[in-house]
C-alpha cells in the first residue's frame, strides 16, 4: 500500500474482506476477528465441505473425514464440535482382481492371484536394485512396448524397464490425437533415462516398480486424475503416498494385514449433521460480519474495492481470497496484466461428479471407502453410512460414488443414465444386490475439485501470487493457492492468511505512522 492510499483511508479505514466461506475462509475470518467481512456466494457455509439430506440420508460433497498431525487442528476440532464427534479406525480397501485387499495396495497384497503378487514384489525389488535376470524384466511388456526405466539400484544408477505405447491395448503407433488426450498412450521417445523421476508416471515406475504400476498405480491414477500422468509433476505427493519397505511388502503378501497403514489410519467425523457440522461450528465464533447469498463479480486492486452482484461496492485494506484462482483473475478484469491472465488461463483442474445412493438395507459393508482401479465408472466409493450411524435413516445405508472428469476424460454418461450405471456397477462389484430397494439417488457436481500439478503450475501460481501480493490481495486455501490441501490444511491456510494480514498491518504502521491511530480504532 502506498502512502497516498494509506492517508486517504485514515479517516475511514476499510475492513479486511474475505471471499468464500469454505473451510479456509471460515478459518481466516475466525482468526481475523471483528474487523473482517466474510462474503459467501451461497446460502450455506462450508464450500465443498457441505452436506445434503435426501430421504433421511446425509451425504457430503464427496467423502470428507477429520484427520491431522497438527495439534492445533485437533484443538479446532474440539472447539468446533465438542462432543458431536466420534473417532474410529479406518477401513480403506481396494477392489481388484475380484478380491478386496487393504489400502495401500503395495503394503497388503495378500489375497491377490499369485502371479500378481509375484509381479508386484519382483517389480519393487527391480525398482530398487535393477533387473533380476540381466536386462530382461520379470514383468513382460505388452505388445509394442517402449523402453523406459525404473528406480535406483544400490549404486544410485537406473536400469531400463518397459511399458506400453500405441493404442489402449499397446498396439500400433499413437496418432496425433492420442498424444493429446487421456487414453493411456505413452508419448515419450523410447530413450533410457538415468535421473530422478521427471513426472508422476515415472515416479510410479521408479518407486513402486512395474508390477504395482501395472496392477494398481497406473490404472487407478489415470482414472482418478483424468489427465495423462506424464503431464503431472510430483511435489504434491508429500505424505500422501505410503511407501512400505520390502520386508513389509513381503509380509503383507504372505499374511492378512490387519493394522491400518498410511497417514490417516484413524479418523473422526461429526456424529450429527454430516461434515458440514464442522463448518457450522465456526458460526457462533465469528466476531466479524458474515454475508450469505453475496456474490463477488468484480475486484479492483487499484481502488481496493470489491463489487457485489447487487451493485454494492465494499472497500478494503486487505483482501483474503479463497475463490478459485482463475475465477479471481477473471473478476479482476482488465486490471490484471496480460501475463497474469495468461498464467491463470493455463491452470488446470479435475472435476468430480458424486452419485449418492441410498439403499434400503442396513450394514451393507464394514468398510469406509473403497478404491476401484478397474472397469467401474467410479474410482472410489465413500461409504457415507459408516461415517456416522446418524447418516442413515432406519433400515437404510448410504454410499457416494465418486467420478472424475476433465476435457481429457469426459463423463461417459450423465443424468439418470449415470445414476443407473453407478447402481449397476455397485451390483457387479457386490456392494449391494439387484433385489435391494433404492430409496434415493442424486448427483452433486463439483466443477473444480482437484487441482492438477502440471509442470507449469508452480511458475504460473508464483507469477500470479506475486502480482496479487503487491496489491494487498492474499491467497489462502486449496483453490486460491492452487494446492492439494485437505480440510485440516485448509484450516491452517486460513490462519496463515489472517497472520499475513496482521504482519502486513504492522509493516504499514512502521512505514506510515499516521495510520496508526486509524488502525488502533479497530
Amino acid at each position: 500500500m502506498t502512502q497516498a492510499q494509506s492517508s486517504a483511508r485514515d479517516s475511514a479505514p476499510a475492513p479486511v474482506v474475505v471471499i468464500g466461506a469454505g473451510p479456509t475462509g471460515l478459518s481466516a475470518a475466525y482468526h481475523l476477528g471483528k474487523d473482517s467481512i466474510l462474503l459467501e456466494r451461497g446460502s450455506e457455509v462450508g464450500g465443498w465441505c457441505r452436506s445434503i439430506v435426501d430421504h433421511g440420508f446425509t451425504f457430503d460433497y464427496a467423502g470428507h473425514i477429520m484427520f491431522s498431525n497438527d495439534p492445533y487442528v485437533h484443538q479446532l476440532y474440539q472447539l468446533l464440535l465438542g462432543d458431536n464427534v466420534h473417532w474410529q479406525d479406518r477401513e480403506a480397501w481396494i477392489y481388484s482382481k475380484q478380491v478386496y485387499t487393504r489400502y495401500p495396495f503395495q503394503g497388503a497384497l495378500y489375497g491377490l492371484p499369485p502371479q500378481v503378487i509375484k509381479e508386484c514384489i519382483v517389480g519393487a525389488i527391480e525398482s530398487r536394485f535393477g533387473p533380476l535376470n540381466g536386462n530382461k524384466p520379470i514383468v513382460e511388456p505388452p505388445v509394442g512396448a517402449n523402453l523406459d526405466y525404473t528406480g535406483p539400484e544400490r549404486r544410485g544408477m537406473f536400469e531400463p524397464i518397459v511399458h506400453g505405447s500405441g493404442d489402449a491395448n499397446g498396439k500400433g503407433k499413437p496418432s496425433a490425437r492420442d498424444k493429446r488426450t487421456y487414453s493411456g498412450v505413452e508419448r515419450r521417445q523410447p530413450a533410457t533415462h538415468k535421473g530422478a523421476p521427471r513426472n508422476f508416471e515415472e515416479f510410479i515406475y521408479k518407486v513402486w516398480g512395474a508390477g504395482i504400476a501395472r496392477h494398481f498405480a497406473i490404472p487407478y491414477n489415470r482414472k482418478l486424475w483424468a489427465v495423462p500422468l506424464d503431464e503431472m509433476e510430483t511435489s504434491w505427493l508429500g505424505g500422501r503416498v505410503p511407501l512400505p519397505n520390502l520386508e513389509e511388502m513381503i509380509d503383507g503378501a504372505l499374511h492378512p494385514v490387519g493394522k491400518p497403514m498410511g497417514p490417516n489410519a484413524r479418523f473422526g467425523y461429526p456424529l450429527h449433521g454430516g461434515f458440514q457440522a464442522l463448518m457450522k461450528g465456526f458460526l457462533p465464533l465469528l466476531k466479524g460480519e458474515l454475508r450469505r447469498n453475496t456474490e463477488v463479480v468484480g475486484v479492483s486492486p487499484a481502488q481496493h474495492t470489491v463489487t457485489l452482484a447487487d451493485g454494492t461496492t465494499l472497500s478494503y485494506e486487505y483482501l483474503v481470497s479463497t475463490m478459485p484462482l482463475p475465477k479471481l483473475i477473471d473478476v479482476l478484469g482488465a486490471e490484471a496484466p496480460a501475463r497474469v491472465r495468461t498464467a491463470a488461463a493455463a491452470l488446470r483442474h479435475v472435476s468430480v461428479r458424486c452419485v449418492n445412493i441410498g439403499v434400503g438395507r442396513e450394514n451393507l459393508t464394514e468398510k469406509h471407502w473403497i478404491y476401484y482401479p478397474e472397469e467401474t465408472v467410479f474410482h472410489r466409493i465413500f461409504v457415507q453410512g459408516n461415517a456416522s450411524p446418524h447418516c442413515n435413516p432406519p433400515g437404510g445405508f448410504g454410499l457416494t460414488c465418486e467420478i472424475t472428469y476433465s476435457p481429457d476424460k469426459p463423463l461417459p454418461l450423465d443424468g439418470d443414465e449415470l445414476i443407473r450405471r453407478c447402481i449397476d456397477d455397485c451390483i457387479k462389484v457386490g456392494i449391494f444386490r439387484a433385489s435391494d430397494p433404492i430409496w434415493c439417488a442424486n448427483q452433486v457436481d463439483m466443477p473444480i475439485a482437484y487441482v492438477v500439478y502440471d509442470h507449469e503450475r508452480a511458475r504460473n501460481v508464483k507469477l500470479i501470487r506475486d502480482w496479487l501480493a503487491d496489491h494487498d490481495i492474499i491467497l489462502a486455501g486449496r483453490y486460491a493457492e492452487w494446492e492439494y490441501y485437505n480440510s485440516d490444511h485448509a484450516f491452517i491456510a486460513g490462519r496463515k492468511g489472517a497472520e499475513t494480514v496482521r504482519a502486513l498491518e504492522q509493516e504499514e504502521l512502521l512505514a506510515f505512522p499516521r495510520s496508526a491511530t486509524a488502525m488502533s480504532a479497530r
